[in-house]
């Protein structure tokens, strides 16, 4: 069985969800790089996380070479306000990024799950 790529077309929500993740990496890098550690960058770093995530939520079909980057980036930016809001204990900051991982990973599949069952109904 063969890998297929999928498509993107640039349709108005596509170029939105791309607007998104752009912003969200960009705030990021702003603020990791600038602010490292400091309570304005652990607000940054939250918003800077939920963009990603509402680009992905836009983007049809979400390819999975943006997909999982997303899910990595998001997951890591949890155990980085986990560790700077915590007592800076690692074993927190590991257990933030897991958990975040995990549930990002099963919520995406259950979406993409759904929708297959939802096309299916119309048939």
């Amino acid at each position: 069985m063969s890998m297929m790529k999928k498509h993107i077309d640039w349709t108005l929500s596509n170029l939105f969800a791309a607007l998104l993740l752009i912003l969200g990496l960009g705030l990021l890098l702003v603020a990791v790089i600038t602010c490292f550690g400091t309570k304005i960058s652990i607000d940054a770093v939250i918003t800077a996380a939920v963009l990603p995530l509402a680009g992905i939520i836009y983007l049809h079909p979400a390819p999975f070479s943006i997909l999982a980057p997303t899910i990595g980036i998001v997951s890591l930016s949890a155990g980085y306000v986990s560790y700077f809001s915590s007592p800076h204990q690692w074993w927190l900051a590991i257990i933030a990024t897991l958990i975040m991982a995990v549930l990002l990973s099963y919520g995406f599949s259950l979406r993409k799950t759904l929708r297959q069952r939802h096309s299916s109904w119309y048939r």
